[in-house]
């Protein structure tokens, strides 16, 4: 699965490269790139919702990838040991266990505060 940054990575990152380029205004970001000024503008210093064509091709010129990168399960030695302490070895446990971790994903992701007893 192939998901993008979060929009406000990719603009900080964008306005980061230009910055190091000594363009700070949308006109000279315009000039260096060949993209229309008020383009550049609307979607990097206004309040853009969604990464727009002008965001890929800004990233193609700042040779910025804006796809999150993948990261392997395996990496993470505590997802290890936690599904090896947990998991009984089944088809039907994996299941489940898939599940839970499905669920936690589309829950809300507020900040978890364990009862103090």
């Amino acid at each position: 699965m192939n998901k993008n940054k979060p929009l406000p990575v990719i603009i900080t990152e964008l306005i980061h490269f230009f910055e190091k380029k000594g363009c700070k205004t949308s006109s000279s970001i315009a000039k260096l790139t060949g993209i229309n000024q008020s383009q550049i503008y609307r979607n990097l210093f206004s309040s853009p919702k969604r990464v727009t064509m002008t965001h890929k091709r800004l990233c193609e010129y700042a040779k910025i990838s804006i796809s999150a990168k993948e990261i392997d399960p395996k990496s993470s030695e505590t997802l290890m040991q936690a599904l090896t302490l947990i998991w009984d070895g089944s088809d039907e446990h994996a299941l489940r266990l898939a599940e839970l971790l499905f669920a936690h994903q589309n829950a809300s992701m507020r900040q978890w505060n364990p009862i103090k007893i």
